[in-house]
């Protein structure tokens, strides 16, 4: 399957790709998304590694690899499912 992206998950990617960590209130004001969970699962459809980052009850998103915590909670949570 071949997933193309729109022009706002295009802005979030280069964002993101320049190190920067970037919550749903910045990407609405600097780059007119409305809707960050989508951009974020359509960059995640075409293997970019998207983090979320909950602080202090603030979502925030960046692009990493997931600690072997994450990945051993998300186990935990979802069984081996999560990752096939």
């Amino acid at each position: 399957m071949t997933y193309s992206l729109k022009p706002q998950a295009i802005k979030v990617l280069e964002a993101l790709q320049s190190g920067k960590t970037i919550t749903p209130a910045q990407a609405a004001s600097r780059y007119g998304v409305s809707r960050m969970s989508a951009r974020v699962q359509e960059l995640r459809q075409v293997g970019v590694p998207v983090l979320t980052v909950t602080t202090r009850g603030k979502t925030a998103y960046r692009i990493g690899v997931p600690s072997p915590e994450m990945v051993a909670a998300a186990y935990k949570a979802a069984g081996a499912a999560v990752f096939s």
